[in-house]
């Protein structure tokens, strides 16, 4: 049997009349690294702190390591927490060294020597040593925020509960830390839960993803099966990029479904249950677009024009304009690795892909509320 580092049974959580959490149901594995994904306003940092004993709930029950959270007291509790609001967390009269010290010396255990060994490891990881006898009040946030993560990994908790806490690094230093966020991980017994709404982030470093959208759990499964076979149009385009059709469905054989759309008829693979007639959509990645010679041999080609072209270094952006059935146009992201040179703005190519490629959705999110005007704005 399973022993979960972290179970969640139909927990619900309100501030006055807004329904924060709904009936949300998750476990996770001890040593799981966790990252808990979704737009603004979801409900990821109310959940967190729900975990972690901070704040009570209405309904459901919290167990940690098979223990009610309700019967460990927040001090007691092997628990780090790396809070969003992380500046009222810091001692503001101690040094850096002091601050990230401070939970090793309350441990009798943690011997002085280990105490110095551990916070030097922690702080030189962080790149932060060079702040060792500085106060909080004198390092930047990027710096800020570092401390308190370093204060809650040197600890070693057997629960890592993290808020967001590479928000405010810059780029390069923001990568640097997902890969040692990664081998700390890696290197500990800790269970990890990160909550972040950066999708990149959670695909590199979630060794499960949970999808979350209005306080309640869209999807939870690897990154691949996230991003590979996204349950609710929701997750399709919230976790990575997808171009929205709205569609009507005309026929099916099997998983292939014929639907009506603002550029005409197209084929494509049902990723649930096709037989609702109601509203629906048809997701295309745009990294799984062909344009020019490339998409003649595809199962779907249609005109398009080319607006726009961007190149980023790994990957070339195109946005291209495809007619649609009222007279309009509808436009179309693309994305192909390298720099592609495919025709001048202003020019007519054509565009295609593949009837897998094409993703009909008759079940936009688990919120029944969800409309496709929601989908098209994420």
């Amino acid at each position: 049997m399973t022993q979960w580092a972290i179970s969640v049974d139909s927990l619900s959580k309100s501030f006055g009349r807004e329904h924060v959490l709904q009936d949300i149901n998750l476990t996770v594995e001890k040593g799981e690294f966790c990252v808990i994904i979704g737009p603004s306003g979801c409900g990821k940092s109310t959940l967190l702190k729900c975990i972690a004993g901070l704040l009570d709930f209405e309904i459901g029950e919290v167990m940690l390591d098979g223990t009610n959270v309700r019967d460990i007291s927040v001090k007691d509790a092997n628990i780090g927490f790396v809070f969003q609001e992380f500046e009222d967390t810091l001692f503001p009269h101690k040094t850096v060294r002091e601050n990230v010290a401070f939970g090793l010396q309350q441990q009798p255990s943690v011997t002085t020597t280990e105490v110095e060994e551990r916070v030097n490891e922690i702080l030189g990881l962080l790149a932060i040593s060079e702040t060792t006898d500085n106060l909080p009040t004198e390092l930047s946030g990027g710096q800020q925020q570092r401390v308190e993560l370093a204060r809650q990994l040197v600890r070693e908790c057997e629960i890592v509960l993290l808020d967001d806490p590479l928000a405010d690094l810059d780029y390069k230093l923001q990568k640097q830390m997902e890969l040692d966020l990664r081998r700390i991980h890696s290197e500990s017994d800790s269970t990890f839960v990160y909550v972040t709404h950066n999708q990149e982030q959670a695909l590199k470093l979630g060794d499960r993803l949970v999808v979350m959208n209005r306080g309640q759990i869209e999807q939870t499964g690897t990154p691949f099966e996230v991003y590979e076979q996204p349950k609710t149009a929701f997750v399709g385009r919230f976790v990575g990029d997808s171009n929205v059709l709205r569609g009507e469905v005309l026929g099916t054989d099997g998983d292939v479904v014929t639907v009506e759309t603002e550029i005409g008829t197209i084929t494509a693979t049902a990723q649930t249950n096709s037989d609702h007639l109601s509203e629906s959509v048809v997701l295309i990645r745009p990294e799984n677009i062909d344009l020019g010679s490339e998409a003649e041999e595809l199962d779907t080609t249609i005109e398009a024009t080319l607006e726009g072209r961007t190149y980023t270094g790994e990957i070339t952006e195109f946005t291209v304009r495809v007619p649609a059935t009222d007279g309009s146009t509808i436009a179309f992201e693309v994305m192909q690795s390298g720099e592609s040179m495919i025709g001048e703005v202003g020019s007519e190519i054509r565009i295609g892909w593949d009837i897998s490629d094409a993703i009909y959705f008759n079940r936009l999110s688990v919120t029944e509320a969800v409309t496709i005007e929601d989908i098209e704005e994420i």
